[in-house]
């Protein structure tokens, strides 16, 4: 097999190799891939802004941990580090709050974002709330696990120098590392332009220089760049390298291998029922699914081979055989609140609310009054997620008792009479021989009245309390004028009545003639005495009608309301 030069080789296959520095040298430091990420840690004393200018100038950001699987990866990564004791002191991660935005004590977050943007996840590993402020640049550092400490996040100024960073590549696929059929070393040269020996996967564009035997003879390059069916990459240069032939540790072969001509390296091959894999080295069974090399379910194809499938809430990872959480409520399948969970999702309503059915999205407002929930004195409102408090028509809220007291509505002397409070209502009642007009706001000689013995008068009457509130200014009592005509037409009647009766009994069987006089000039009398009366009563009513127009009696006064504003379902049954 032919040997390519490294420049030919970077030339023609790898144009992405070493992003934003080309021909520099590569850089010592330690690397971790995993999944679809490369983790780099360098050893550098730098702000947070100059460390992620590092990091971008290979293509990358300062690292982002939105899972726990990301946390535990970095934590492998910085306890390789120092010669295997572990990294001691914080190192910076792509976690900042940029000024001019506030802390929010809701968020998992707290407000920070990270470099590079890409999708919210609700992970986060504070050790400590960070600093309350809107006006200064706070950037994430992250404390390595200790024995007497947990690792986690705390914030600082951002231009406070670290004695570390963690940076993040993130790659479409990656190529497993290269067997070695004999003796011989790998040395890995990433596109972001870190050097490593040791990498369990390699990224896209990764070069690889295998140098054989032990002393250092022959070398070969591979490239990470072909991509496989079923998903990632695979090496441009497989196996077996650095083979010494079949009768040395099998020529590097897992099953057979084939010695070849003219002192080529021996081939590797399979038992019946096995095929070559990608590396050809290894052999897997004709049947790709015989074992699973699925996460999920496994589906053989007709023209050969197999694809990996996912169960429902699951997704396809970029390596073609891992599930990866589906987050539903990014859809926002839920009538109020979403909870994600590994391969499902639970809706929730919010305080107040209900599910319309089991198990159903929408959400109803609970009726707190119809179920008893609400603990008001007289009467319950409800109102969308909580409900009020009010009292009835007569009653007003008493803060120190939390209850509806009755109002007195005999202090707005709302009578023409005397006022009589009852819980709720209040009475008026008119004087002797008057009984309450049609409007409810007067009131008027009573035709059925009649003295009764010694000048005794008949009980008065009643009114319950319908009549509206007395215009402000006008009097409680009839005027003194109309009073005065009513008391002079009642006794001049009664007295010309008397006379008449007495002159009638003395001459009623001499004087014929004149009594019949005497009782046409009485009758006269009364008639205009009855006649002033009523113009008197007619003026005084038409003052009383003018002067409530005027001033009408609001019907809101019955009223007494609670505040309007809605209580939470905590305190819904509590005065406030």
């Amino acid at each position: 097999m032919a040997i390519v030069p490294p420049p030919a080789l970077l030339l023609l296959l790898s144009p992405a190799l070493f992003w934003g520095a080309p021909g520099c040298a590569a850089e010592r430091a330690e690397v971790l891939c995993a999944g679809a990420a490369c983790y780099t840690l360098h050893r550098d004393q730098l702000a947070w802004s100059s460390a992620q200018k590092r990091c971008q100038n290979n293509g990358g950001n300062l690292a982002t941990i939105r899972s726990l699987e990301e946390a535990q990866h970095i934590q492998e990564l910085l306890g390789r580090s120092q010669a295997g004791a572990g990294w001691q002191g914080n190192v910076w991660i792509g976690l900042s709050l940029e000024k001019g935005k506030c802390v929010q004590s809701h968020d998992p977050l707290r407000g920070f974002t990270w470099a590079g943007g890409g999708k919210k996840t609700n992970y986060s590993a504070w050790l400590a709330e960070p600093h309350t402020t809107c006006l200064s640049h706070r950037c994430a550092s992250l404390q390595p696990a200790a024995p007497s400490s947990p690792a986690g996040w705390a914030d600082g100024p951002c231009r406070a120098p670290l004695p570390g960073y963690v940076c993040k590549f993130s790659f479409q696929g990656m190529c497993g590392p290269l067997a070695l059929a004999g003796p011989g070393t790998v040395t890995y040269t990433t596109p972001f332009g870190v050097e490593s020996e040791r990498l369990a996967a390699a990224p896209f564009g990764t070069l690889a220089q295998v140098t054989c035997g032990a002393g250092g003879g022959a070398q070969q390059f591979a490239l990470c760049k072909e991509q496989q069916p079923a998903g990632g990459f695979a090496w441009n240069h497989r196996g077996p390298l650095c083979a010494l032939g079949c009768a040395h540790r099998n020529g590097g072969c897992e099953q057979e291998c084939v010695e070849a001509e003219r002192g080529a390296p021996p081939r590797c091959a399979c038992h019946p029922g096995y095929v070559l894999a990608p590396d050809l080295v290894s052999c897997a069974p004709a049947d790709g699914c015989d074992p699973n090399p699925c996460e999920g379910p496994c589906h053989r194809r007709p023209a050969g081979g197999f694809e990996c499938g996912c169960a429902a809430g699951y997704t396809l990872a970029p390596d073609g055989r891992r599930c990866l959480d589906v987050d539903e409520c990014l859809g926002q399948p839920c009538h109020q609140e979403c909870h994600n969970a590994p391969g499902s999702f639970a809706c929730t309503c919010r305080p107040g609310y209900e599910p319309e059915a089991p198990g159903s999205p929408r959400c109803r407002d609970i009726d707190e009054c119809a179920a008893g929930a609400a603990a008001c004195p007289q009467l319950c409102l409800n109102v969308p997620g909580s409900y009020l408090c009010a009292c009835r028509p007569g009653y007003q809220r008493d803060a120190r008792q939390e209850a509806c007291v009755d109002v007195d509505e005999c202090l707005r002397d709302p009578c023409p009479g005397t006022c009589l409070n009852v819980p709720g209502s209040f009475r008026c009642t008119c004087p002797p021989g008057f009984v309450p007009a049609a409007d409810g706001g007067t009131c008027h000689p009573d035709p059925t009245h009649t003295e009764g013995p010694a000048g005794a008068s008949q009980p008065t009457r009643l009114l319950a309390a319908t009549l509206p509130e007395r215009p402000p200014g006008s009097s409680a009592q009839p005027t003194a004028t109309s009073t005065t005509t009513a008391t002079t037409s009642t006794t001049a009647s009664t007295t010309a009545s008397a006379g008449l009766g007495a002159a009638h009994d003395a001459e009623h069987t001499t004087d014929g003639p004149k009594l019949l006089l005497y009782y046409i000039l009485g009758s006269l009398v009364a008639i205009l005495l009855l006649m002033a009366f009523a113009l008197a009563l007619l003026a005084y009513r038409r003052r009383k009608a003018k002067e409530e127009k005027q001033q009408a009696k609001s019907a809101a006064d019955d009223y007494c309301w609670m505040p309007e504003q809605a209580e939470s379902r905590a305190a819904g049954s509590e005065f406030r």
